[in-house]
């Protein structure tokens, strides 16, 4: 790509001024400042690399797309960017639910309610259709990971089963609902942030996410179970769980040995031995 920048002070900011750094790598910058008096949050590309120039490009398109059709949940709003390496949004002041990918401390019981209400209600976000595309193949996901041995012979067929019987409408979904992209506002409200995976899946995706992340929050099972019943939801999102827990599987047993994988796997196999004794009941 032409015009990536690895000096950030020769970034088109479009004159918003640059102010503390909060991440800086060889591939992006991170970092608050101000634009024209307002609060501001800078995201910058600092590598040509295919990936990362795809996933900014993709978040870009999304900002732009908020802007003309605006989802029903508070998203930061673009201020600037240049198209393909530079993002500018609003500030909003607030604490994201938590820092961690699996938060230590219970989220509060207000808290679980509003991040709930947010993923679901961007769920119904419907852009013209050129807007958002399926974020991955469903029964390519299934085979790659019965190739890889997360999914047995049994788990494979009995999800290409349920895809078979499960054809879309596809549904909006946040892709990446992480306790560090759930910020909590002073008024209340719950906004989202970091839309580099966000696009169409089958129901339930995000809601699948967070039953399993939030785990170790009292409740946040039966809230999620609520919330997919009320939407009638519950082969889709059953589906979404097998896709979900099975490459946080891989993402965990692929850490080093150590007290987080095998602290973050004690919470993962219960799950996965449920969600695999639940799929074996569809049949």
């Amino acid at each position: 790509m032409t015009g990536t920048s690895h000096d950030p002070a020769a970034l088109d900011l479009g004159g918003a001024v640059l102010g503390d750094v909060l991440r800086l790598s060889d591939k992006s910058l991170l970092a608050l400042g101000h634009s024209h008096g307002l609060p501001v949050v800078i995201k910058a590309l600092r590598t040509d690399e295919e990936f990362w120039r795809d996933k900014l490009a993709h978040e870009i398109r999304l900002y732009q797309a908020f802007t003309e059709y605006p989802p029903p949940v508070r998203v930061p709003v673009l201020m600037h960017t240049d198209g393909h390496a530079v993002l500018v949004v609003e500030h909003i002041p607030g604490h994201v639910a938590d820092a961690e990918r699996y938060p230590e401390q219970p989220l509060p019981a207000t808290t679980l309610e509003s991040v709930l209400d947010t993923v679901t209600t961007f769920a119904r976000w419907s852009p013209p259709n050129d807007v958002l595309a399926p974020v991955f193949d469903y029964p390519d996901r299934v085979e790659r990971y019965h190739h890889a041995g997360f999914f047995d012979a049994d788990d494979r067929a009995m999800l290409h089963a349920l895809l078979a019987e499960t054809p879309p409408p596809w549904q909006a979904g946040h892709g990446d609902p992480l306790p560090a992209n759930l910020l909590l506002t002073g008024t209340g409200e719950c906004a989202l942030l970091d839309f580099e995976f966000t696009g169409l899946f089958l129901p339930g995706f995000d809601l699948a996410m967070l039953h399993t992340l939030l785990a170790g929050t009292p409740g946040a099972h039966d809230a999620v179970d609520a919330a997919v019943g009320e939407a009638g939801i519950e082969v889709p999102f059953l589906i979404n769980q097998a896709i979900v827990l099975s490459r946080e599987l891989r993402l965990h047993t692929e850490l080093p040995e150590g007290d987080v994988r095998e602290k973050r796997l004690a919470l993962l196999r219960p799950q996965w031995d449920a969600v695999r004794a639940r799929l074996h009941t569809q049949r």
